[in-house]
Formats: structure tokens, sequence, C-alpha cells
């Protein structure tokens, strides 16, 4: 039981990486940058926007390279 749970999260670590790491990291930066953001968007979801951009491809090819 525990193998096929430890499995399915190693299989989404670049979903929890980039949910976790990578979206607070891009929005900090455009919050420190003072990027004015499209539609009065908060900078959190922009970050999120940026994050996935990265992060679903190397959830679908399994490796960020």
């Amino acid at each position: 039981m525990q193998k096929v749970v430890l499995r399915r999260l190693y299989k989404l670590s670049p979903m929890i990486f980039g949910l976790g790491f990578l979206t607070p990291l891009a929005a900090q930066i455009l919050q420190s940058s003072k990027v004015t953001l499209p539609f009065g968007m908060p900078p959190l979801l922009a970050g999120l926007l940026i994050a996935m951009a990265f992060t679903i491809p190397a959830q679908l090819r399994g490796r960020w390279v």
C-alpha cells in the first residue's frame, strides 16, 4: 500500500514542484519587478500560469530537460 502511494506521488512530483515552488517564486519575481499584469491579474495567478507552462510539459515528457 505504501509503495503504491509513493509511486503515485513520485509520478506527480513535477506538478508538486511546480505548484509548491515555481508558482510562489514566479509570483515574487513579478511582484518585486513591479510588472503590470493584464486584466488586473494578481501576481499569484500569473505565477501559477507561468509555473504550469513549465510544469505540464515536464509532466508529460517525464523530465525537465
